[in-house]
């Protein structure tokens, strides 16, 4: 298992940790693939009720590690988009499958969201059956300021966490809200000062673990069951329409402008 996404089991509760603070928690393939390791090893605990997802450093995700290179660069693209493209949508499902593997989690998963959530952050997030913030977190989904398009579910996840549309107000304009518009739109359940979101965060915890697991548990499958019935459709539909900006040159462009973006935005922050 990466270090970079790190697991605790203290039964009931298994804390999954974003582990790479001093990038901000942003995300890598590495993180992407640590993600379905530590669901499995939570899936794995049998006396677990209940999940908490956070980041390491007291920040929650910054989004893409635009200086770790795409993972794009780990397939053989060359040549015509015709021949690229089949291939790109098929990493694009491989990746959109780790993160889902979180919101298949049996047990309720609560984010625990601090200082950023942004782009691909804010698609982990919204796996989460619950989210709770940090007063000060910065929330956005700025992929369309990269040349791309929100690819792990922000799409589809986004307009049935908030409405159809705040959701494309917030996509296509990448523009970025606070924790209490986040509150306002319904993004996250709640919003506490950042030294109480730990404690709140674990009596949340406590209050679900406290309950009959099986209901829990079966209530969790009841509702996800009809609410993400068509997700494989969806997410397909969203891979599909995403690989073709990966092949553009406004992808290049925006990937720097947004790396200098961040850097100004998070120092000493």
């Amino acid at each position: 298992m990466t270090d970079k996404v790190q697991v605790e089991i203290k039964a009931p509760l298994a804390t999954l940790t974003l582990n790479k603070p001093e990038r901000l928690n942003a995300v890598d393939f590495e993180m992407w693939e640590g993600v379905v390791q530590a669901c499995r090893a939570a899936n794995a605990a049998p006396d677990v009720r209940v999940a908490v997802l956070r980041g390491a450093g007291g920040c929650f995700c910054a989004g893409l590690d635009v200086k770790a290179g795409s993972t794009l660069s780990r397939l053989d693209i060359e040549g015509a988009p015709a021949r690229a493209l089949p291939a790109i949508r098929e990493h694009l499902a491989h990746l959109q499958s780790c993160f889902t593997s979180l919101e298949t989690l049996r047990v309720p998963v609560i984010a625990e969201i601090q200082r950023a959530c942004l782009g691909a952050g804010l698609e982990l997030a919204l796996c989460c059956d619950i989210r709770l913030a940090a007063e000060g977190t910065v929330f956005s989904i700025p992929e369309v300021q990269l040349g791309i398009v929100p690819d792990m579910g922000g799409t589809q996840r986004l307009p049935r966490t908030i409405g159809i549309g705040k959701a494309k107000e917030l996509i296509y304009s990448g523009r970025r809200i606070d924790a209490a518009e986040a509150l306002r739109i319904g993004l996250v359940n709640a919003v506490y000062p950042a030294g109480d979101l730990a404690a709140r965060v674990a009596e949340l915890a406590a209050e679900i673990a406290g309950n009959a697991p099986l209901a829990v548990q079966a209530a969790k499958r009841a509702i996800d069951g009809t609410y993400w019935a068509d997700r494989e459709s969806w997410l397909e539909r969203e891979a599909f329409e995403a690989a073709g900006p990966l092949l553009s040159e406004d992808r290049g462009a925006g990937m720097r402008a947004a790396a200098e973006r961040k850097r100004a935005d998070f120092k000493g922050r």
